[in-house]
């Protein structure tokens, strides 16, 4: 489908129900299915670059040994956390199976690509370094070749207009019906070649890197001489020799033809950043490493592998910087907006079929992921200013990523040209208004990835809150809380005895937390509710409880006891080791986006511990991939809602033939042995 009305925000939730129904009914049986209104199971993971990725890794692997992740309906993301939720979604597309997960092959993998702009060591980073300074240094030069033809243009219509005041008259009558003749052909070849390269999505969306370096420098080295040759080519008008203006206007066509085919996307530095995540998350993804979005889930296909994971929620910002829209005048205004495999788009935009949609259905799960994580661009939901914007176009810090706009795509042909885009991005002038909108980081608007959840009015949310947040301030959950009230009528209120700066926020004195979580109720103040008339009117609740949140904070209590530790397992303790000698732990900047591999452990082992600590339990060792149970939705909810322990005496276990499946390596509770020669220095 290339042209269709975009659909409304609930026929998307209809649609959702209907596939997460059809995949509990497969998955687990007709039950699970029919329950699913009332103990629909989200996990939210937020933002926070490789720290977030790492620790929710060692958060989901602690879920997915007593089958929980399983049993989630949907997995949220947000920047960092998408690193981790594309190797969950890739890695179970390719095995179709969740005991194939956190394999220690792919642990060890990933714990030494911890530096996934520059892996490797000696030459082998020097290299990628360098590869990746000449990676900018041409997506540069690209990028400025729009204003260049922009101004090129100018140039020679400036000079055209010139000639014509100062042309004799009499030469001007002579030529004048042949200008008009070869200008005419020349705008129909131009845009008979845009149209199609549009039609087929070639350039513009396509993203599996045909459009390669090598062409990107010929194209940038061949302006030039365009611009020279373009530029004599008005002033040779004057001249009756036919044979010498033919070469002129044909060069004029190419330059013109290159502003529909110089691609912002492109031109920008998000090519070379999905392939270094891809790279670190994706190596053991096989045939699905570029997996389409639209084809990730699917939960009325016949295999296995087509609903087996969680439907995925993508979160990115919706830029509007200058909209039309008297709502937004003058705003720092922004939108949430979704990329999953059954629909893409925006409250404001409408949503639009990712599979049978132009643009979006060569739209891969890598690329989604890449975007969700733009954290520098032009345009920054609430954080966009003008000054940065100028900054970011200039030098093209440029991580975003402009996608058809849902709103025009019934009323408008695929014709773009795009230099003109560059201006949009450098003067603020972002918005719904055009036939391309501009997309980036989701933290931009929410970093933790709940709103989506909380939307679809999720019956229990694990919310784990990686970003980076040394003082304790809790400024995501702070925006998070304001905006589901005031935009969804929802009331986030934490227990009395849960209030996270009480137990979560380290004491001066004490230096650790008391606890890594925090419980808090969902309640339904308000909704907006169909009427007769096809529109919406408002409804208003009294105390209506709808949920609960259990908001995890990437945070360390104190050491309880210590191991014997042999000189050869040094890394043993690694998490309470790493924290005593870097305070900052772990809460180091999000700028620090090289972890080494004693670092990434450390972090991998918190997300561990944290899960664990969720759970109810401090002995994972205990339980390993033999002696672990199978722990229900409903049994989580009552953990939650009552206090009800999950684990009995390991004697009083459930029997072996109703436990978990697989045999899932033991997680030590006293910290897993990194068998790797690493140097920690003190």
């Amino acid at each position: 489908m290339t042209q269709k009305d975009s659909i409304e925000c609930n026929d998307v939730l209809i649609t959702e129900d209907e596939h997460l129904r059809e995949r509990r009914k497969k998955l687990f049986d007709e039950a699970a299915a029919d329950k699913l209104a009332e103990n629909r199971f989200g996990i939210a993971l937020s933002g926070g670059g490789i720290r977030s990725a790492t620790i929710n890794l060692g958060f989901l692997k602690t879920l997915n040994k007593f089958n929980i992740l399983e049993q989630a309906d949907y997995l949220s993301t947000v920047s960092g956390g998408g690193y981790t939720g594309c190797y969950v979604h890739a890695t179970l597309k390719e095995t179709g199976a969740y005991e194939e997960l956190f394999q220690e092959k792919h642990i060890d993998y990933m714990r030494r690509r911890g530096e996934y702009l520059f892996p490797g060591t000696g030459w082998v980073r020097v290299w990628n370094q360098f590869i990746l300074v000449i990676g900018f240094l041409i997506s540069l030069v690209m990028s400025l070749i729009s204003p260049a033809i922009v101004i090129l243009l100018g140039v020679g219509v400036y000079m055209f207009l010139a000639d014509l005041i100062f042309f004799d008259q009499t030469f001007v009558n002579m030529h004048l019906g042949q200008v008009f003749l070869y200008g005419g052909i020349v705008l129909g070849v131009v845009f008979a070649i845009h149209y199609m390269a549009n039609v087929t999505a070639y350039f513009n969306l396509d993203v599996s890197a045909r459009f390669n370096r090598l062409e990107a420098l010929v194209a940038g080295l061949g302006l030039g001489a365009i611009a020279v040759v373009y530029i004599m080519g008005f002033r040779e008008m004057k001249s009756p020799d036919l044979s010498n203006l033919l070469p002129y206007m044909a060069v004029g066509v190419m330059l013109i033809a290159m502003g529909f085919f110089t691609n912002p996307n492109a031109t920008s530095f998000n090519r070379f950043y999905r392939k270094q995540l891809a790279d670190a998350f994706l190596r053991f993804s096989g045939k699905y490493r570029n997996v389409l979005l639209g084809e990730l889930f699917n939960a009325k296909g016949d295999k296995k592998t087509d609903y087996i994971g969680p439907y995925p929620l993508i979160n990115t910002t919706l830029n509007l910087q200058a909209s039309h829209d008297p709502n937004f005048m003058g705003a720092k205004a922004s939108d949430y907006f979704l990329l999953s495999p059954l629909f893409c788009g925006a409250k404001l935009t409408g949503y639009v079929p990712t599979a049978k949609t132009m643009g979006y259905q060569s739209l891969t799960l890598p690329t989604g992921v890449t975007i969700s994580a733009a954290a520098v661009n032009p345009g920054m939901g609430a954080y966009s200013s003008k000054p940065l914007s100028v900054a970011t176009t200039l030098f093209n810090l440029r991580l975003g990523y402009w996608i058809w706009n849902p709103l025009k795509l019934k009323k408008t042909y695929p014709v773009v040209f795009w230099p003109f885009y560059f201006f949009y991005e450098l003067f603020s002038r972002i918005g719904t208004d055009k036939k391309m909108v501009n997309i980036s980081d989701g933290g931009h608007i929410e970093n933790l990835g709940v709103m989506e959840l909380l939307r679809r009015k999720c019956r229990l949310i694990l919310a784990v809150d990686a970003g980076a947040d040394p003082d304790y301030v809790f400024a995501d959950l702070e925006n998070l809380t304001i905006r589901a009230r005031n935009e969804l009528g929802i009331d986030i209120r934490f227990r009395p005895d849960q209030v996270p700066e009480d137990i979560i926020k380290p004491r001066p004195s004490y230096g650790y937390s008391q606890k890594r979580f925090a419980i808090a109720d969902l309640y339904q103040l308000w909704d907006k509710v169909p009427d007769y008339g096809g529109g919406e009117t408002i409804e208003h609740y009294k105390d209506k409880k709808i949920g609960t949140l259990v908001y995890v904070k990437s945070s360390v209590t104190a050491p309880q006891g210590r191991p014997d530790i042999s000189k050869s397992d040094f890394l043993k303790y690694g998490t309470y080791k790493y924290k005593i000698y870097h305070p900052a732990f772990p809460h180091e900047s999000t700028a620090d986006q090289f972890f080494d591999p004693v670092q990434w452990e450390s972090y991998y082992q918190l997300g561990q511990f944290i899960g664990a600590e969720v759970l109810g339990t401090d002995r994972l060792d205990d339980r390993d991939g033999c002696s672990a149970r199978i722990i229900g939705i409903d049994e989580l909810v009552d953990h939650f809602d009552f206090n009800k322990d999950l684990f009995l005496p390991l004697e009083e276990e459930q029997p072996e033939a109703e436990r978990a499946r697989g045999g899932l390596e033991a997680l030590v509770e006293e910290e897993k042995v990194v068998e790797k020669v690493v140097e920690y220095k003190m």
